[in-house]
């Protein structure tokens, strides 16, 4: 019998909950358990920040200072919410600051893609195999949409990107932003008419104030 371990007989490696970490960070202070929370949650972190500013430098900027944020404050979590929905209120709080600051600055592009990667940043609109009048047509129109969401009050932007982008239900839009579901459907249709009204201003078609 040889000395190799069979496929059966390899330990397998434990994949720790967040509850085991957020424990071992809060009441340990381990740094390696938060550095394992934060490689889980990062990625998902900065694409909600990158959507939310549109700016790479700014956003990689306010997802190193979100966590910083989550290391200090992790020893008070209670877990009356899920882990990631108390993570979205400390960004969330964080990209209001920011927008207030940015908000005499000039508009930015606003990512529009699904993808949660860092690399992930632009929707593409174009074909290259579109014939070139086509396509500049399409940039126009992408230029546009990204300059009406960027016009769109944070409130508005943020109920837009967690329904239509991200695909939160009403319910988990809610639960995060922590308002009635009525709330989060009344908000979300005038940010949509809003939304419609100056993309069509832009692109010169009028607005639709039904």
């Amino acid at each position: 019998m040889s000395g190799t371990m069979e496929p059966s007989e390899r330990p397998t490696r434990k994949i720790e909950t967040d509850a085991e970490l957020i424990r071992r960070v809060a009441d340990e202070g381990d740094t390696g358990a938060f550095e394992v929370l934060m490689n889980r949650y990062h990625a998902r972190v900065y694409g909600l920040i990158m959507r939310m500013v549109g700016d790479r430098e700014r956003a990689a900027d306010l997802t190193q200072e979100a966590f910083l944020k989550v290391w200090r404050a992790l020893p008070r979590f209670q877990g009356d919410a899920a882990f990631f929905t108390w993570v979205y209120r400390i960004v969330r709080n964080l990209v209001v600051s920011d927008h207030r600051r940015q908000a005499a600055r000039p508009k930015v592009a606003l990512s529009l893609d699904r993808g949660s990667s860092a690399e992930d940043e632009r929707m593409e609109v174009s074909d290259l195999s579109m014939e070139p009048s086509r396509c500049v047509e399409a940039e126009e129109r992408q230029t546009a949409l990204v300059e009406a969401l960027n016009g769109l009050s944070i409130d508005f932007k943020e109920v837009v990107l967690l329904k239509d982008v991200e695909g939160y239900s009403y319910e988990e839009i809610g639960e995060l932003l922590e308002v009635p579901v009525g709330t989060v459907r009344s908000r979300l249709h005038r940010a949509r008419l809003e939304l419609k009204n100056a993309f069509h201003r832009r692109v010169g078609g009028g607005a639709d104030e039904s």
